[in-house]
């Protein structure tokens, strides 16, 4: 099925689908020239961030280069159930895709699987929210009630939030199995530089975004600069999940969404997916009842 570009708010961003679960955004102005400075700044960080990110135990990296009018700002972060030469060789992918799709341009970003890129000329490194978040749709639909379908979403990402941002890495997976309503599979992940409260608010921001514009839905992403989320009915991560939600939260609060998502990409619905690769499993499992909600 090919992938529809559905704005929702005037476009800031030249938004390019690539191959399976890739995504990247282009800003429309504010371009270098071939040969610049800029260039070469932007060309010695890509250099450098892939080995850096690789060689750090949350598998995340930032880096400045230059100084300004031609300095380059620039965030990486890996899975976390990604390893360091997995790590090193999307984030060098990365940039040279980067490079491609978004030529001459000074703000740039690309969401894999694996790994995440951005860079820029203005220095993005300090914020704290969710930031021009991307948002993937699942074209299927829930058939439980609407009323089901909402407990389900909330209890599977404010329970998983709350575990990833209170942990070391700022990530955590989770499996959510509750009578006959259908498992849910959820991975959720902010940088490790933030704080556990911003962690928290920047999912806050995705469980808005969520519950207004993912509810029903078999499973979706939000992917943003500081957080991003996915769930699934099918397990698409490496080892077994951290948490274990066999409860629904008794009701969903009432939720104030200021964010709206840049763009909508509706995806088909994939195959029929394998268990994970095994893999050695970090991390605690929990089990969870999702009756607390966040504050």
């Amino acid at each position: 099925m090919a992938m529809v570009i559905l704005p929702l708010l005037p476009l800031l961003l030249l938004l390019v689908p690539l191959a399976a679960a890739q995504w990247s955004s282009c800003s429309k102005s504010d371009d270098y020239k071939s040969n610049s400075t800029y260039e070469a700044n932007l060309g010695l960080l890509s250099s450098t961030l892939p080995k850096k990110a690789a060689s750090s135990t949350t598998l995340f990296a930032t880096g400045i280069m230059g100084n300004v009018p031609d300095v380059v700002y620039a965030l990486t972060l890996c899975r976390g159930d990604s390893n360091a030469s997995a790590c090193e060789s999307c984030v060098t992918t990365a940039f040279q895709d980067l490079r491609q799709l978004c030529p001459y341009k000074k703000n740039a970003a690309v969401y894999y699987d694996p790994c995440m890129l951005k860079f820029s000329n203005k220095n993005f490194l300090a914020a704290t929210t969710v930031n021009d978040p991307l948002m993937i749709v699942n074209t299927k639909n829930f058939t439980t009630n609407a009323d089901i379908t909402q407990r389900l979403l909330f209890t599977l990402i404010n329970s998983t939030a709350q575990l990833a941002a209170n942990s070391l890495r700022r990530f955590s997976t989770s499996r959510l199995d509750v009578g006959s309503s259908p498992t849910l599979y959820c991975l959720m992940q902010c940088m490790p530089d933030l704080i556990p409260h911003d962690c928290e608010s920047c999912f806050q921001d995705i469980l808005n975004i969520t519950l207004e514009y993912l509810g029903g839905k078999q499973g979706g992403r939000v992917l943003g600069t500081r957080c991003y989320m996915r769930y699934e009915m099918y397990p698409f991560f490496q080892g077994d999940p951290t948490l274990r939600i066999i409860n629904l939260a008794p009701h969903v609060p009432t939720i104030n969404n200021t964010t709206t998502p840049a763009t909508v990409y509706p995806q088909s619905q994939p195959p029929d997916a394998a268990p994970p690769p095994e893999g050695k499993v970090t991390g605690q499992e929990h089990k969870e009842k999702g009756t607390s909600t966040r504050k």
